[in-house]
């Protein structure tokens, strides 16, 4: 008799979820969600790789004992980016740093504008900190890891599936998130990893399809799970994941909405040209390694929610009822959108086209008469007005339908200020947990699950006030651009002194 039963392991940023699902019919049977812990050093932020793996193993002894003999698969997909060195005899002997630490970036910033290029046209992404090989570097160094000692990256699935198998292995669109993947050779890249000289130190595992069985958990760390024979897989990146979940084609533009934001298409061809490396879009390998990614992140998405909470002193809901009085007032013409407040979002650094970890908010357009709601509508215009910003690096004429996941379903004034600002109808899924559904899918290809979806369309008039705000939200754009540059400083004295000899 085959086993009814598949569990999806979904690691995000903010929260973690386990689901257990009937594999016939996808339906939820059960789901346990943890907070994915972090911790603090003296360098910026890691994920607690202890009390997450504790949590996540007593939430699978559980499913498993429940339903003894009767499961058939475990799947993982996660963040991309972070993970650890493990050495020779399998033990991890660096911490988990969180992917959008900055700790790495002087070995950025020492790259030549040629080395950036190289990286570009090999791994498809431009060089940036949150990528995996500068933590890397940068562990090496300030670890003192011996350069006799072979070293091996694992990314979180992969550990994860390590701990419960005993098998290193990874998964294309986990390997694209490196920064030392060759796209097109399908191959991990010796040139890149000499740039940094790790081609003699580091090394990363096999690279498999999503879904591919990487081992069984009879040969894993866990003796509570080594009783069950039972398949591991890792799914993926979790934004290509949630793709897949909602069976994404191409000329679809998916935003895929949670701790931070992201715009992704699909395509045959990867997008290597001079001006994706411009804007500083990443390319990548999609869960169905026939189609390449390009992607751009907005590191602040829902994450700017939780600090206008935290600012304000709010319950979550207080804030639901904020925006539910906001999008009332939205639908009957009552909010002018001639000169509203307007938050330029990069409370965690800036994605397309000016990707930088230093980049910060900036607010504009409070006066004495500012009051918290027209705050909580300014951070909404202006993540709508980023993400406009963004999509205007994609080809976006070509775009046939843009689809939102994530938390924004549940949001209809932050769907509705999209639509409006792309000009875009937006098919809202109706799917709370795209990327548990993509990893179910990823395991079994013929699964099928239908989706259904809200239509959300833009309306005209405020299409045009959009407009208008993004010319404003533009010029604050590249007026803050220009604090951030690294010649600021400099470029600043030298205006002082050209004023100077002229007066």
């Amino acid at each position: 008799m085959a086993k009814k039963f598949s569990i999806t392991i979904d690691i995000g940023t903010t929260n973690s979820k386990v689901s257990l699902f009937e594999i016939a019919t996808g339906r939820l049977v059960s789901r346990e969600n943890f907070q994915t812990s972090k911790q603090q050093d003296q360098f910026g932020e890691l994920f607690d790789l202890d009390k997450i793996w504790h949590q996540l193993l007593e939430i699978l002894t559980t499913f498993v004992a429940n339903n003894t003999g009767n499961i058939d698969s475990i799947n993982i997909s996660s963040v991309g980016e972070a993970g650890v060195l493990v050495n020779s005899q399998g033990q991890v002997v660096t911490p988990l740093i969180a992917w959008y630490d900055k700790r790495a970036a002087e070995y950025v910033n020492a790259l030549t504008e040629k080395q950036k290029q190289r990286i570009y046209e090999i791994t498809g992404l431009p060089a940036h900190t949150n990528y995996s090989l500068p933590k890397i570097k940068w562990l090496v160094d300030h670890f003192a890891l011996s350069e006799e000692q072979a070293l091996t990256w694992l990314n979180i699935p992969d550990l994860f599936c390590f701990y419960l198998t005993g098998e290193m292995k990874t998964e294309f669109s986990m390997a694209s998130r490196t920064m030392c993947f060759d796209l097109q050779q399908r191959c991990w890249s010796q040139e890149i990893l000499a740039i940094y000289q790790l081609q003699e130190q580091i090394c990363f595992p096999q690279v498999i399809g999503s879904g591919e069985i990487v081992g069984w958990t009879s040969t894993g760390q866990s003796d509570l799970l080594k009783e069950e024979r039972i398949s591991v897989r890792i799914a993926g990146h979790d934004h290509m994941v949630g793709a897949l979940g909602i069976d994404i084609h191409e000329k679809d533009l998916l935003n895929s909405t949670g701790t931070t934001e992201g715009l992704l298409l699909i395509n045959n061809q990867p997008y290597l040209e001079l001006k994706s490396f411009q804007e500083s879009l990443s390319n990548g390998i999609f869960t169905d390694p026939h189609y390449y990614t390009l992607f751009s992140s907005m590191p602040t998405g829902g994450n700017a929610f939780e600090w206008y909470q935290n600012f304000f002193n709010i319950n979550q809901a207080d804030f639901e009822q904020d925006c539910k009085e906001l999008y009332q007032q939205y639908l009957q013409d009552q909010i002018s959108l001639e000169d509203p407040v307007i938050l330029i979002p990069h409370l965690n650094g800036s994605g397309a086209p000016f990707k930088n970890g230093r980049s910060r908010g900036l607010m504009y357009g409070i006066s004495l008469e500012t009051r918290r709601e027209d705050v909580l509508l300014g951070i909404i215009l202006g993540l709508c007005l980023e993400m406009k910003q963004v999509a205007s690096c994609f080809q976006m004429e070509q775009v046939k339908r843009v689809i939102a996941i994530g938390p924004v379903i549940k949001n209809p004034l932050w769907v509705q200020l999209k639509a409006d600002a792309l000009n875009k109808e937006i098919s809202v899924t109706k799917m709370e947990e795209a990327v548990s559904f993509g990893a179910l899918k990823a395991a079994y290809p013929d699964f099928s699950y239908p989706t259904d979806y809200q239509v959300i369309k833009p309306n005209a008039e405020q299409v045009e006030s959009f407009n208008k705000l993004l010319d404003k939200y533009s010029y604050l754009y590249e007026s803050k651009r220009f604090l951030v540059e690294e010649n600021f400083h400099q470029g600043s004295l030298d205006e002082q002194t050209a004023l100077g000899k002229s007066l």
